[in-house]
């Protein structure tokens, strides 16, 4: 009954605020979405919370007043919008009405997308998303912390189950803070790091910077005691695209970086008697999976047009728990092969095409912001999606909850631009808001 009333009163909230500016409801959904794993031990809200709280907003969207002075650059929708239908129809031809789960899991976090494009962020807006999401990243990195302190024993008394959220590496726990497993934490960290490091370079004398580079050890380490080694990857991955696109020097320290790393990481080795850095740098992983790879892809050839959306990873446990079969399910640990599998050749052009159309708008965007906190935080996430991009080789990304929020989410905020800087960009505008004098 408390749930109940919790949540009523959350989507009321978020309906109050969404009336008076949508943005504000979305920033609000963006604000609590990380700590959607304690619910697990404090079940404070129903677990369709955050799906509940999207609707509200866009239930409030449709009445709240607009603004006519910004647009939204998503020429990428329409393809995302034949995604969407083509993910859909296959689910549905192979799963029937089992089918809904699948397409929420794939799409439903498209819908923050539709409310950004008639109610475009400002630069208000991103400016306030960005120190939410470094308030937020410092307090899970912080609980991250303290879980390796507490250890594993002590997590599994508050009602954390072994094998499912307590996971450990070798010797090494690994932390999944307020999350309900080690992955969404360590990307999270990931995508607060990026955004922050891009943020802070373009205004190094505010405050916020200057905090944000003396915590951002703590979401370092935070981020590295989820032993997810495809979040290092994608951080490493989004400083080298900072470094190609703004700051050239950050190529510079990455190389003296990765050649200190290379002289003291044998030292380190011999001096590990626990076999920590062992686990942590282990390629059993990876050779597990190369391995299952290798013997799954000659199955995207029997299968052109794919066996349909919701066949593979997490989404298809769901579906197998929701009708009691005992059939087992195949987790493809890899975004690229599951679209493949689940959608064929189609899907993944459609797939490549929204991102690399995404990629380019906000490409052209940093070259005519003249402001240094809307251009950093296109560069910021341009950065995140090339992260996303990589990580994604190594776990299916867009089934993990909230990255797949945050994945759909930045890319439209950025996009958010002045209409007279719309010309220069190109790109789709409803035809309602394009009609209006600028």
């Amino acid at each position: 009954m408390i749930a109940v009333l919790a949540t009523l009163a959350l989507c009321l909230l978020t309906f109050l605020l969404g009336v008076r500016r949508p943005q504000w409801g979305l920033l609000t959904i963006a604000t609590l979405v990380p700590f959607d794993g304690v619910l697990y031990i404090a079940p404070m809200l129903l677990e369709p919370w955050k799906e509940l709280a999207v609707l509200t907003v866009a239930l409030a969207a449709c009445i709240a007043p607009r603004s006519r002075d910004r647009v939204t650059l998503v020429p990428w929708l329409p393809l995302a919008g034949v995604l969407v239908l083509y993910g859909s129809l296959s689910g549905v031809l192979v799963l029937g009405i089992a089918a809904a789960f699948p397409i929420k899991i794939a799409y439903f976090y498209l819908i923050p997308v539709l409310i950004c494009c008639f109610f475009p962020f400002t630069r208000r807006d991103k400016d306030l998303l960005i120190s939410l999401l470094l308030g937020t990243g410092l307090v899970t990195a912080l609980f991250g912390l303290w879980q390796q302190v507490v250890g594993g024993w002590a997590l599994a008394d508050l009602g954390y189950e072994w094998n499912e959220h307590i996971r450990t590496t070798g010797p090494l726990l690994r932390s999944f803070s307020t999350f309900n497993q080690p992955f969404p934490f360590a990307f999270f960290m990931m995508l607060v790091l990026v955004m922050g490091v891009a943020v802070a370079l373009a205004e190094p004398d505010r405050w916020r910077s200057r905090i944000f580079w003396l915590v951002s050890p703590i979401l370092l380490v935070g981020m590295a005691s989820s032993v997810v080694r495809a979040a290092l990857i994608g951080l490493l991955a989004a400083l080298l695209v900072l470094g190609v696109v703004m700051y050239r020097w950050i190529l510079q320290l990455l190389a003296g970086f990765l050649g200190l790393v290379v002289l003291v990481l044998p030292l380190a080795f011999l001096a590990d008697q626990e076999g920590r850095l062992a686990a942590m740098f282990s390629a059993t992983s990876l050779l597990d999976r190369g391995g299952h790879w290798t013997q799954t892809l000659p199955q995207m050839l029997v299968h052109p047009f794919g066996m349909g959306l919701g066949t593979t990873g997490s989404s298809a446990e769901r579906v197998t728990e929701l009708s009691g079969s005992l059939q087992g399910v195949y987790q493809p640990d890899n975004q690229y092969l599951k679209i493949g599998l689940e959608l064929g050749l189609p899907g993944l052009v459609l797939y490549a095409l929204v991102i690399g159309i995404a990629m380019m708008v906000l490409h052209r965007l940093i070259r005519i912001q003249q402001d240094p906190l809307e251009r950093a935080f296109t560069i910021g996430t341009l950065a995140m999606l090339v992260a996303a991009l990589g990580s994604a080789i190594f776990a299916t990304y867009l089934e993990i909850f909230p990255l797949d929020f945050y994945f759909w989410l930045l890319p439209a905020a950025a996009a958010g631009v002045s209409r007279t800087a719309a010309p220069q960009v190109g790109g789709w505008i409803p035809r309602r808001r394009q009609a209006q004098p600028a």
